[in-house]
């Protein structure tokens, strides 16, 4: 009796179970693996240069840990956050500082930045010159700008007073960075003038994005300028400054070096926010456990403004 042929069926399922490991691998590699492999630069720096710099930080908030001590860091709980919501005598104004911080200077971006984009996207005569020279304050280093701004609002030598002067508006010369109110006049001007080509150049591309065919519709139902830009175009730009809006906020939340180049935080705690209250605790007092409790607090802060923001909007929306 001849012997029967043998099964190819079989032998390919035996040769899939012999290399399966191998043949599952490539598989997955073509599906998934290659995509990782691209990502895997952005969620190595994800990992090492955000998330575990967040998590110490949390992780240090529990701990006593001062550079100034002998002892090792011990762990203490809530206690750095007791102290600093019931004890810190600064800590609240701080906080005040940080909201009229990052909403002042986000809405005023918003609404600046608005308006360059609409006059931007006119025919005007050189257009294309003040498009360029509008970006000039976003390309700027923040040490350059805040070196910038002090020599116009220096109180003995700067162009502000001497300008003011000139024109009669002013009587004597002001301490504009020493005083605890017009030193927030001339943080939020320069926040405003780094901030807003960025919102600039994402209006004016949103304008240019609307179709002719809506605006033609809208000058032939009758309406004016103005009704045609608040109740056609505005509706249309609303998911455009709903991001730049956010962008804008998360940013100006941790702008530190532009309120620390210019003004220290001062006069006193005056113009300090949360960012650089952190720096003061952590490297002017050494005090990494408190500092860590404050950046926390931060985080958890703007987490909170920036969901709010994003409820009205998506409830204006609906």
């Amino acid at each position: 009796m001849a012997d029967a042929p043998p099964d190819r069926g079989s032998q390919h399922t035996r040769r899939v179970r012999r290399g399966g490991a191998g043949v599952r691998f490539r598989r997955w590699f073509h599906q998934r693996g290659f995509w990782l492999m691209l990502m895997a630069p952005v969620l190595l720096y994800l990992l090492l240069a955000q998330y575990y710099p967040l998590s110490e930080t949390v992780r240090l908030s529990f701990f006593d840990h001062r550079l100034t001590s002998p002892e090792p860091q011990r762990f203490t709980g809530l206690d750095n956050y007791r102290q600093l919501f019931f004890e810190d005598r600064v800590f609240w104004s701080i906080v005040g500082n940080s909201l009229i911080w990052v909403l002042g200077s986000t809405g005023l971006q918003l609404a600046t930045g608005t308006l360059f984009a609409v006059v931007l996207n006119q025919s005007v005569r050189l257009r294309g010159l003040w498009r360029g020279l509008l970006m000039v304050p976003w390309v700027m280093p923040v040490v350059v700008v805040a070196i910038v701004w002090r020599w116009i609002f220096d109180g003995e030598f700067g162009l502000a007073n001497h300008y003011l002067l000139q024109a009669g508006i002013l009587s004597e010369p002001v301490v504009w960075l020493g005083s605890e109110t017009w030193v927030w006049v001339v943080l939020l001007l320069a926040g405003v003038w780094m901030g807003t080509p960025f919102v600039t150049l994402l209006v004016l591309a949103a304008l240019q994005g609307i179709p002719d065919a809506v605006l033609e519709a809208a000058d032939v139902d009758g309406a004016s300028r103005w009704q045609r830009f608040w109740f056609v175009i505005l509706p249309m730009l609303r998911p455009t400054l709903f991001i730049a809006g956010m962008i804008a906020l998360v940013v100006t939340w941790f702008k530190f070096e532009l309120i620390w180049a210019l003004t220290n935080g001062g006069p006193g705690f005056a113009t300090s926010i949360l960012p650089t209250y952190v720096y003061s605790r952590a490297f002017q007092d050494f005090d990494f456990g408190l500092a860590g409790a404050v950046a926390t607090t931060a985080m958890v802060i703007v987490v909170l403004v920036a969901g709010l923001v994003a409820g009205l909007f998506a409830r204006r929306r609906g």
